[in-house]
């Protein structure tokens, strides 16, 4: 079955914010959500740090290289 709210964050060299913006969306009343995180090319440590949060709902979608916000939307 789908969830019923799709949550879509694309991001690109945060590494020292997106743990604190999955926490956000984690913390909400409505568990039926899932996370799809496109890492927009990023050179830091951002995909360990989605990595390292551990929950089922959190998909990420690596793009190799920088493509712009438009892009990895």
């Amino acid at each position: 079955m789908k969830p019923l709210i799709s949550v879509l964050i694309p991001v690109h060299n945060r590494q020292e914010l997106i743990t604190r913006c999955l926490d956000s969306v984690l913390a909400q009343t409505i568990d039926d959500i899932e996370i799809i995180v496109v890492d927009d090319g990023s050179t830091d440590a951002t995909r360990k740090a989605v990595r390292g949060v551990q929950d089922r709902r959190i998909k990420i979608i690596e793009l190799p290289t920088n493509c712009g916000v438009s892009v990895a939307r």
